[in-house]
């Protein structure tokens, strides 16, 4: 998070609407040498559309139920057994920026939970040379930070004021519309952008049991052991 921020409103800023992602991640990057001979049967990319409301300080991401099945498979030969990889389960992410208070409805088994957390903190740093881009009309500058795969680079605009973006990102000067992890291991990007949007559904998700992060995580570890997860890539074994 950077300190002291500071974002000047104006009335030429959106304040309330929806931006619609691109998941793009890259499946053979994520296997481990152990899993090399998966590589035959996954495709290398697995691309899916997720996407953040937002009013004021808040936001919510989750995964847009309609495009659940998009893949990308070229080249794949008929009646060839291939496996799919849905990364990311059908959870809800929502932040407040404004009390830093962050709500992830999650599942584990057959079990809902909700996770009583906080936002994120990220050491960004904000680029000085003065680059920017367009993405989506909208003119975004630079930031770069790391994370345990790899390098993070994210590109905001100060022109939609809620400081949030996809998954957990967030935490710069306005909205992130894109953001690459790892050297493209994962690309979030932003392909449809909203001014729009109905501020009941900007809320914290309801409908499973209050956890915190820490009762969560010792629960994985009770499942998956040390350092396992419970929200990693999801199987299905698919003819084509």
């Amino acid at each position: 998070m950077i300190a002291g921020l500071a974002v000047q409103v104006s009335a030429a800023q959106v304040k309330d609407g929806k931006v619609v992602y691109e998941r793009k991640v890259n499946m053979h990057k994520r296997l481990g040498p152990e899993q090399e001979s998966m590589k035959n049967m996954i495709p290398e990319f697995d691309v899916s559309k997720v996407e953040l409301l937002f009013s004021g300080n808040e936001s919510i991401f989750k995964r847009v139920q309609e495009e659940e099945d998009i893949r990308e498979s070229a080249g794949q030969p008929d009646d060839r057994q291939v496996v799919r990889m849905r990364v990311g389960a059908d959870n809800e992410l929502y932040k407040n920026y404004a009390t830093f208070k962050a709500i992830e409805l999650t599942e584990l088994g057959p079990k809902k939970y909700l996770i009583d957390d906080s936002t994120r903190q990220f050491n960004w740093k904000l680029d000085e040379t003065g680059e920017t881009r367009k993405i989506q009309g909208y003119t975004c500058k630079k930031a770069t930070t790391k994370a345990p795969r790899g390098p993070v680079v994210a590109w905001y605009t100060e022109e939609i004021t809620c400081p949030s973006g996809p998954d957990a990102w967030g935490g710069l000067p306005g909205m992130i519309l894109e953001v690459n992890i790892a050297d493209g291991e994962m690309v979030f990007s932003a392909v449809e952008i909203s001014n729009k949007t109905d501020k009941k559904l900007v809320s914290a998700p309801t409908g499973g049991k209050k956890i915190t992060r820490k009762e969560y995580q010792k629960m994985l570890e009770d499942q998956y052991g040390v350092g396992g997860s419970g929200g990693g890539p999801t199987f299905r074994i698919i003819r084509q």
